[in-house]
């Protein structure tokens, strides 16, 4: 749980951990002698002549909240179900602490605990009785069943609800209640099979902070599928982004979304703005890119590899874009178009402007002053401008 200041605060009842949270710069997967707690190598899945999971290499390092993203029938779910145990690979090994557990059962699997996306709650048990299910399953004595139950509930702050049954619960406690189940057991590896999808938007808000709290007070790696790219950003220390069974990027949320390897990336996290051109320059670490639908010229940083008259993308998210309505002096980039568009959203205002091209850009303006009026309005013609700095170089 994050203060005023950003720092962790300790919740009532968990232990703490002496190891350093991931944003006091926990970063394993840049430490060449450290072993990744899971590693898959060159794993596919094919179900008859589909393949869900085409040959993927992936190393997952202790104590990561990690996240799967993709849209539905991307293998993310295949995925950690053959993490899992619950599906097999068809090709290709899956290590756990340095064990290969490619053909073990669910139930061999010791330290790796998963939560369902239905939650799976016994409808005649207390959530005390359904908390300490699996402890009962594995004949662990009363008294320890007893305490790791009150521990778990304390750590989901489920006190006042121990007696009831889960039809008495709301959504949100009841999905408290399966990570709890999950955090019993004290997991090395939970996974976590869209856990928030069945919650309100303001509640999974919430339930994001809380899974990240538990997370670092527990200690355990999280590996989470989700195809909400908004909670994958706010949870996770690295994103692997999927399509079509392939890894397409693997690295932090940050990286994904300041430095989008492919247009794919860019488009699915976050809004983004794409103009097609060619290189026409490069010189001294820069590049002048021609639009190609009217060839002005865009000024930007250039990127290895690239080479003059290559078709490119640039890439713009559309809270580095400025609206005015007079043309800037004071910027190298900007190009006229008409507002046919606006969305006001409390916090900020989205504005879709129309180029004489016919192509549309976004600019993101942020409601600083308390007012209702805007400078800009419907069918004002205005220009959009950005610094060279602001824009990524795609070439595919």
């Amino acid at each position: 749980m994050l203060d005023a200041a950003g720092n962790g605060t300790q919740a009532p009842g968990v232990r703490a951990v002496s190891t350093p949270a991931p944003q006091s710069g926990f970063a394993p997967w840049k430490d060449k002698t450290k072993p990744p707690i899971v590693r898959f190598e060159n794993v596919s899945k094919r179900f008859g002549n589909y393949t869900a999971v085409d040959n993927i290499t992936l190393d997952i390092y202790e104590r990561e909240f990690f996240a799967l993203l993709g849209p539905s029938g991307c293998g993310k779910t295949t995925l950690l179900r053959m993490l899992a145990g619950f599906e097999k690979p068809t090709e290709g090994r899956i290590i756990v602490n340095g064990k290969d557990t490619t053909g073990m059962a669910p139930y061999e699997r010791k330290g790796v605990n998963m939560m369902f996306q239905s939650y799976a709650l016994f409808p005649h048990m207390t959530v005390e009785r359904n908390i300490g299910f699996g402890l009962r399953q594995e004949g662990m004595a009363k008294d320890e069943i007893a305490a790791r139950v009150a521990e778990a509930i304390a750590m989901v702050d489920l006190g006042r609800f121990a007696t009831r049954k889960p039809h008495q619960l709301s959504g949100g406690q009841q999905q408290r209640v399966a990570l709890a189940r999950a955090i019993a057991k004290k997991p090395r590896i939970m996974l976590l099979d869209e856990p928030l999808g069945a919650l309100d938007k303001k509640l999974r808000n919430h339930a994001q902070f809380e899974l990240m709290r538990i997370q670092e007070s527990t200690g355990t790696t999280f590996v989470i599928v989700t195809h909400d790219q908004e909670e994958a950003m706010t949870v996770a220390s690295r994103i692997a982004v999927m399509d079509h069974g392939k890894l397409v990027q693997v690295s932090t949320p940050g990286e994904i979304y300041e430095t989008p390897q492919s247009r794919y990336v860019a488009e699915f996290i976050g809004e983004v703005n794409l103009l097609e051109g060619k290189v026409v320059n490069i010189e001294g670490g820069a590049a002048d890119i021609a639009f190609a639908a009217d060839g002005t010229i865009f000024k930007t940083r250039s990127i290895d590899g690239l080479a003059k008259d290559q078709q490119v993308w640039l890439a713009l998210r559309p809270e580095k874009v400025r609206v005015s309505l007079d043309k800037p002096t004071d910027c190298p980039n900007s190009v006229a178009g008409k507002v046919v568009d606006i969305g006001y959203l409390g916090s900020i205002t989205h504005y879709h402007v129309q180029l004489p091209s016919g192509q549309k850009m976004t600019a993101l303006r942020a409601n600083a002053a308390h007012a209702v009026e805007r400078t800009v309005n419907w069918d004002d013609d205005v220009w959009l401008s950005w610094p060279s700095e602001a824009g990524i170089v795609l070439t595919r």
